[in-house]
């Protein structure tokens, strides 16, 4: 009998691999170093330097109301995983102690970067958030799409980064920007993963041989819209495929031998679900 779900169990294991990663980014390479990246947990690095108060309590004082006022709009379940990783994770920072904290300025920003992405990104994986500037930027993505979460992380960090340079120093601050960088980087690529598809329109008066070489060489599926040239106004087949970011360049061969004339439109698809891609709910 499982104790869990099968989805809350997968959670559960994303959100403490995140957890372990976010610690260890934190206390080996970014608070030994005063690399205050962004987040709550910057806020707290910068309040702490100047009180020596604990960097984990802090954190989890400056989450409590943004849970309060978040909580309804998050839904019960999202809620409740990103409340008790926040308390996970200000525990962790407080509790755990590291003997060998790397003091390389650049090892330092790099490393924290990278663990720090690895962590938040398993986190929100998890359907979880650990509060503060990942919790606002993940309100802000569920509120308005098309506004990434990395990017909503990013724009809250700068104001913190600019405070440390005035709490620290002006080198721990551009440290801290290079490090925001990385983790945002690391944080896309952990929800999107490395296998991100490419979309393509093609224009030819040759699409039906363009599709069917298409259909058999790539054993991908196409679709025709019909189009309308606006200037010649005379109809045309568009066409629509999606390939892996390894097809990209047969298929550009295949329609420019086709047509050295077609017309083509490429495009990044983040997210793409059906028959050889992901499914729906494996992510």
């Amino acid at each position: 009998m499982r104790l869990l779900p099968k989805g809350e169990l997968k959670n559960a294991i994303f959100i403490l691999f995140g957890l372990a990663f976010g610690t260890l980014g934190y206390k080996l390479f970014l608070i030994p170093n005063n690399i205050a990246a962004g987040g709550f947990t910057g806020i707290a690095q910068l309040i702490n330097h100047g009180t020596g108060l604990p960097i984990g309590a802090i954190s989890l004082a400056l989450n409590v109301p943004l849970f309060l006022v978040s909580m309804k709009s998050l839904g019960l379940r999202f809620g409740i995983r990103s409340l008790i990783a926040t308390i996970a994770f200000s525990l962790l920072l407080d509790g755990v102690r590291l003997r060998f904290p790397v003091q390389d300025m650049w090892l330092a920003t790099v490393y924290g970067g990278l663990f720090c992405g690895m962590g938040f990104g398993l986190i929100l994986r998890g359907s979880a958030t650990t509060g503060g500037t990942d919790m606002l930027a993940s309100l802000i993505h569920r509120l308005f799409p098309p506004i990434r979460v990395s990017v909503g992380i990013f724009l809250v960090d700068g104001l913190v980064i600019i405070a440390s340079a005035f709490v620290f120093d002006t080198l721990s601050a551009m440290y801290a920007l290079i490090c925001t960088l990385i983790t945002n980087v690391v944080v896309d690529f952990v929800l999107e993963g490395p296998n991100s598809s490419h979309s393509f329109f093609i224009i030819s008066d040759k699409s039906d041989e363009i599709a069917q070489r298409v259909m058999s060489e790539l054993d991908r599926g196409v679709t025709g819209l019909e189009g309308t040239g606006m200037y010649s106004q005379t109809h045309k087949r568009v066409l629509l495929c999606v390939v892996s970011r390894m097809e990209t360049t047969h298929l550009r061969r295949i329609v420019f031998s086709v047509d050295p004339r077609a017309f083509l439109i490429s495009t990044r698809a983040h997210d793409t679900y059906g028959e050889g891609f992901k499914e729906i709910g494996g992510k």
